[in-house]
This record gives C-alpha cells, structure tokens and sequence, in this order.
C-alpha cells in the first residue's frame, strides 16, 4: 500500500481519525481554558492535564519547545510508526479463526470499562471483551471470555495500519486550523490497528466512551456498516459525569464530532440523557429510534480509617484543582484531627507534590475508601457514593483556592451533623 495511492476507503478511515482528533482538541482547550492558560503562549501539546502545572512558570520555553517539536515529529513520525509496527510484528501470531459470540463484544478501550461493565451496571451484557495490547484486561466478569485485537488482523491489516498512520500524520500537518495541533497523530497507528479490528467484529457493540478519539472510531465503524450490516447495534454506556445537574448544565464545550451509530445509550438519568442528545449524539440517533435505559452507578467501600474514630474526608483529585486542594488541607489540620485520603485521577496522574503531604493517597482503580465526606470536582464518584449515603461537597474543576476556603464551614457543619447522629 505504501506504493499505491489512497484508495477511498482509505481516505474514509483516516477522515474519521481526523474527526476524532477534532474532539480531543476541543477538549484539550477546554483544559487549558480551565487552567487559564493561553494556548499561543505555552504551545499547543496534547493532554494538557497531564503538564500545564509544571509549564505554567515557563511559558516561553514550552512556546519553543513546541515549535521545535512539530518539524522534528513530522519528519520522525512515520520511522517511529515503523519501529512501532515491527513491535507489534514480533508479538504478533498469525491470525486464526475467531469464533464469535452471538451476544456481542465489550469494547476495553480504556481502564474506565471493567469499573462500569459488571453485573451490577448492566446484565446481561455482551461475553466478550475486546482486548488491547498495551491495556491488558484482568478480573474480568464471571464467565467472560478476553479476545485480542490482534487476533482478528492479518497480516496486511498491519501493515496498511501502518500506511494509513503516516497519511494521516501527514494530512493532519497540512490541514488548515489542525496543523499547529500536528503532535496529536502520536496516536495514529493504535488507532488504526484498533479500527480495523473493529470493523471485523459482528456485534452488538458496546462501548463506555462518550466522545473522544476512541468513541468516534467505534462510531464510525457501525456508521460505515450500516448499508451491509444493519443489525450490527451500539451501546454506549455513561463512564462519568455529564454535569446534568450544574448551571449551566452539559460538558462545557462544543464538540466538532457526534456520535451518529449509537442504537441504545445507558445512561444515569433522564437529566444525562438530555445532556448526550443535545450536545453529544447527533439528531440523527434521537430521530432513528434510541433505545435508553438507566443504572446507578455503584461502587464497593473498603474500611481503611483508623480505630480513634476521627472525621474522615476523601478528596478526589485532578491535576486542575491540585492547588485549591493542598489549601484546603493546610487549613483543615488548623481546625482539628482528621483522617484524610486523596485520591487521583486514573488518567491525569496527581503531580510529585502530592506525594509529600500529610493524606492517605488511595492507589488502586478498585479501592474506595469509607469516609464521611468527599471533597470533589463534579466526578461519577460524587454518585457512586451517594448510593452509600456519603455525602460531597461538590465544587468546579477549576476552583481557585479562596474559593474552595469558602467553603470550610460548611465542610465541617457537615463533618460534625455526620457524627453527632453516630
């Protein structure tokens, strides 16, 4: 393929690609909007979460490091697919044949889909689970069955993942309002590995992503399908909060890409519902029939406070509000003893700083700890543990620090209603 030109189909899956960066752009300047960080300043990096704390004091040295980095990466970008390529290559058994289920596949795109596919969210659900190379799955639901994506390729699925990456990273850097964004296509060959393999699956799909690059892949899969496959259904299921409860209620941003395929969403609410109708899913899925169901999301507690019986809170973090975090620490140990647990985010790592200061940070996906009182963004964990009675004291992701102070005494009115009726 990489003598030939582009065949249409070719175009149309790295079209979808670009239409998934589009999405993880959008919520990338989200981000930087939120740390009140001007993108011409510091340099357009993807993941921004993950960095904008330390760049913040080196604005003009991230600026250059970007604009060093975006040349050097378009030229070094496909020898780098390549060597990915030839790793892939060497752990990689010819295909055999893959016998599917008749009740479809679970697609484990991120850490987020063994939290929320179990029998307490959704049963039945589909037997089995799609598996990635670099996201290993384990704990798997009682009789579910792992297949690798890997397993469904062949051969020449490999390599014209390979040819499809290096146009797209190509194409991306040329395209007018994409190109300062050109790091983004670090993603394109596992993106492409995936896609292929998903196209191969028979269905019913079902996926826990809402909108970024792994969603529009799923989505467009079914999309193309639809003329010669039109029973091969999708279901997303809600992994977190919409914020169909907040003022202004929705995710904060316009999203360039929507969903299209979806047949059935599983979502919170009727409120959440509304929010992925109107800024998620396209007209097209609320006219053509959308299938909704509801679940409450639960999680199961582990005791871990001490036996003095002191206070306990949780805080449950992200890099955004790390320093209204650490404020309200230092001013909570002023007021009396606590148990304190932090707990960080799975996908944006809390910074080394964290480490360093008096709480118990909670390491694990599946350890929830027992507390009387979350400190939190505005997270599905803020419903996970309602379910357990445990309220939170809900505040925006980019809370400054005299304003989460503010908001002391009603932490500690609620800590002490809390133990007064123990």
């Amino acid at each position: 393929m990489n003598t030939r030109r582009p065949t249409f189909a070719d175009l149309r899956l790295v079209c979808d690609y670009l239409r998934g960066l589009r999405n993880e752009i959008a919520v990338d300047l989200q981000a930087l909007e939120l740390a009140r960080v001007d993108p011409a300043r510091y340099g357009k990096f993807p993941r921004p979460s993950r960095w904008i704390s330390k760049a913040k004091r080196f604005a003009l040295l991230s600026r250059i490091l970007h604009r060093i980095s975006l040349p050097i990466w378009y030229f070094i970008g496909p020898y780098l697919f390549r060597r990915q390529c030839n790793a892939v290559r060497a752990s990689w058994s010819h295909a055999v044949p893959v016998k599917f289920d008749e009740s479809g596949q679970v697609l484990a795109l991120s850490i987020r889909t063994l939290d929320i596919v179990h029998p307490r969210h959704i049963d039945p659900a589909p037997r089995q689970w799609i598996e990635l190379p670099w996201l290993p799955l384990s704990d798997l639901p009682t009789g579910a069955e792992a297949l690798s994506v890997m397993a469904l390729l062949k051969d020449n699925d490999i390599e014209r993942s390979l040819a499809l990456a290096t146009l797209a990273h190509r194409a991306l850097q040329r395209r007018r309002g994409m190109s300062e964004w050109g790091l983004q296509s670090y993603t394109a060959l596992r993106w492409f590995l995936v896609r292929l393999g998903v196209d191969k699956l028979p269905g019913p799909l079902l996926t826990v992503e809402h909108f970024d690059r792994w969603a529009v892949l799923v989505d467009g899969s079914v999309r193309q399908s639809r003329s010669h496959k039109p029973k091969r259904h999708l279901t997303v299921m809600q992994h977190g909060s919409v914020n169909a409860d907040k003022t202004p209620r929705g995710i904060g941003l316009r999203l360039p890409t929507r969903l299209h395929a979806v047949n059935h969403l599983r979502a919170y609410s009727p409120a959440d519902v509304e929010v992925f109708k109107a800024e998620i899913l396209s007209p097209r899925c609320g006219t053509s029939g959308l299938d909704v169901s509801f679940y409450s999301p639960s999680v199961t507690l582990t005791d871990l406070t001490t036996t003095d019986k002191s206070p306990s809170i949780l805080f449950v973090g992200h890099p955004l509000c790390e320093t209204a975090h650490c404020a309200l620490l230092a001013a909570l140990r002023q007021k009396g003893s606590w148990q304190i647990f932090y707990k960080p985010h799975p996908a944006n790592p809390a910074s080394a700083h964290i480490g360093a200061l008096p709480w118990t940070l909670v390491e694990g996906r599946s350890v929830f700890p027992r507390v009387d009182l979350l400190i939190s963004y505005p997270s599905t964990m803020v419903s996970e543990y309602s379910t357990h009675d445990i309220p939170a004291v809900v505040h925006p992701i980019d809370v400054s620090a005299a304003q989460l102070l503010e908001r002391l005494p009603e932490i500690i009115q609620i800590i002490q209603s809390r133990h007064s009726t123990t």
